[in-house]
């Protein structure tokens, strides 16, 4: 007697294994017209998406009527795509004067919104050998789509300076805008080169905790499997 006890809590602890376990599932993705497997296992860490299998249910008796509680839960990461047709504005001026231009051209594509901050830029300094009255270019930096409407700000102030470009359906299939450089070369300005260099830097504000930071990739040791109440 004892030992079918034991044999149908075998057969019950397995079944119920069975159906409540908790498994990745493999991804497909349409793909130019076709489904792709992109996703099958933890280690690949950079599938455009995971799913997994939680929960599960059972029962016995005669009951007519049974009720399964079921849901379906999407979380979808914050993603950007940006271009940004120069990383430099190469100044050669002949004269004194102020000057203004737009050779730049940024494009910016999120789902969330995006914080815009600069580190390391300014004026333009002296790089010359010799000696010189004034040792720096005065600059601006905008941004507009034309040169009626640009948002100057100092480039002495820009690391002060931080933006947030909000979450909208023009920025969900690109943000597109003109990034100007505005400069005021003085009489006393020697002949030389100056320069500045610094980073722009664009801040997903949706981060996901199952998205490692650094990388943009799923973290392999978060886990994607517990169900509330675990």
């Amino acid at each position: 007697m004892r030992k079918i006890v034991l044999t149908l809590v075998a057969i019950l602890v397995a079944f119920a294994f069975t159906a409540f376990a908790q498994s990745q599932l493999e991804v497909w993705k349409w793909i130019d017209g076709a489904w792709v497997s992109i996703s099958d296992g933890p280690e690949d860490v950079q599938a455009d998406a995971w799913a997994f299998s939680l929960g599960g249910a059972e029962g016995r008796c005669n009951k007519q009527t049974w009720t399964i509680n079921a849901e379906v839960e999407v979380q979808v990461a914050q993603w950007i795509d940006f271009k940004v047709t120069g990383t430099k504005w190469a100044w050669y001026v002949r004269k004194p004067g102020t000057y203004l231009t737009d050779c730049i051209t940024a494009n910016i594509a999120s789902n969330g919104e995006v914080a815009v901050s600069f580190v390391g830029l300014g004026n333009p300094t002296y790089q010359g050998p010799y000696t010189t009255v004034k040792d720096f270019i005065e600059m601006w930096v905008g941004y507009g789509s034309s040169n009626e409407n640009v948002q100057f700000v100092a480039a002495s102030d820009l690391s002060t300076v931080s933006f947030i470009i909000p979450d909208s359906n023009q920025l969900h299939y690109g943000f597109e805008t003109k990034l100007w450089s505005k400069i005021f070369v003085a009489e006393c300005n020697s002949a030389s080169t100056y320069k500045t260099s610094g980073m722009v830097v664009l801040t997903l504000q949706r981060i996901k905790p199952w998205i490692d930071p650094e990388t943009g990739f799923f973290k392999p040791d978060y886990n994607y499997t517990q169900l509330p109440g675990q």
